[in-house]
C-alpha cells in the first residue's frame, strides 16, 4: 500500500455567504512531503539512468464561480519556474487587493446614482 498524501495546506472555502448559490469556491492544497524520499519507477529495469528520481508534489489551487473553474499550474523543478510561481501568486494577490478597492469605490458611486435616481423620480 502508497503512503497516503499528507496536506501542507489543504484550505477550501465557499466563495459566497450562506443564501447565495452557484457553488464558487476556492481550493487551495499543497501535499507535504517531508516524509518522503526520491521516488523509484516500478516500470524502470533495474539499474536504469532514470531511478532513482525526484517528484513535485501535488499542487493545486482551483478557482470555481457558478459553471467556470479554472486550475493554474505552479513549477518547482527549476530556480526559474519556482520564481514564476511566487511570481503568478504574487500578481494574483496584488490584482485582488486592486480589484477590491476599485469595487469598494464603484460600491459608493452605484450608491451615489440610486440617491440621484431617487431624487429624480421625487420631483
Amino acid at each position: 500500500m502508497g503512503i497516503p498524501y499528507r496536506a501542507r495546506v489543504n484550505e477550501r472555502s465557499f466563495l459566497n455567504l450562506p443564501g447565495f448559490h452557484g457553488g464558487a469556491y476556492v481550493l487551495a492544497y499543497v501535499e507535504d512531503t517531508s516524509e518522503r524520499g526520491p521516488k523509484y519507477d516500478e516500470t524502470c529495469e533495474k539499474g536504469c539512468d532514470c531511478c532513482p528520481f525526484n517528484f513535485t508534489p501535488r499542487l493545486i489551487l482551483e478557482i470555481a464561480d457558478c459553471d467556470d473553474r479554472i486550475n493554474l499550474e505552479f513549477g518547482m523543478r527549476s530556480d526559474a519556474r519556482r520564481e514564476n510561481s511566487l511570481h503568478k501568486l504574487d500578481t494574483l494577490i496584488a490584482a485582488l487587493r486592486v480589484f477590491r478597492a476599485g469595487i469598494e469605490a464603484e460600491f459608493a458611486e452605484y450608491d451615489r446614482r440610486k440617491r440621484e435616481l431617487e431624487k429624480l423620480r421625487n420631483e
